[in-house]
């Protein structure tokens, strides 16, 4: 989706629905777009889901253990959870177009607290032992996380408009 409206808005085409993605692939693939847009959809859909559904179990798990115990309640909830938030646009019937963009401006919302996080974790001396790092890491990290904290704006304003 983000592939065909990005290519076809120079070309002056606005995509603003699924179908209108289809009307561009009929040139190439004939008759046969709905078919070919509805089974790639599909399978781009299903071969990201399982990944994203398991981000932050195993996250939980690395910094816990290192093992993945895939039959605990904590591992069912959080899965649950995110396989619930990802019907909630199919099943309220929102627009996937606005539903992709609206996940990609979340992500710059992700950014800030991901940089935080490894900036608490590697300054960490009980963690990193003898391994700490120095002022030059840190000052970079804090620039990172500053910029970070600026686009996370810029997406907040973004939402409003």
């Amino acid at each position: 989706m983000a592939v065909a409206a990005g290519s076809l808005y120079h070309e002056g085409k606005k995509i603003t629905d699924v179908l209108d993605m289809v009307n561009a692939l009929e040139p190439i693939a004939g008759k046969g777009a709905l078919t070919v847009f509805f089974f790639g959809t599909l399978a781009a859909g299903l071969s990201s889901v399982f990944p994203c559904m398991l981000i932050a179990p195993l996250l939980i798990e690395d910094y816990r253990s290192g093992k993945l115990d895939t039959k605990s309640t904590q591992f069912r909830v959080i899965t649950g959870i995110a396989a619930l938030f990802a019907l909630t646009i199919p099943v309220f019937g929102f627009n996937p177009i606005q539903g992709q963009i609206l996940s990609q401006v979340f992500n710059v919302f992700v950014l800030p607290l991901v940089i935080l996080g490894i900036i608490l974790m590697i300054n960490k001396k009980k963690l990193m032992h003898e391994h700490t790092v120095g002022y030059l890491l840190n000052i970079v990290l804090g620039l990172a996380f500053m910029f970070s904290i600026l686009i996370s704006f810029n997406g907040i304003l973004g939402l409003l408009e």
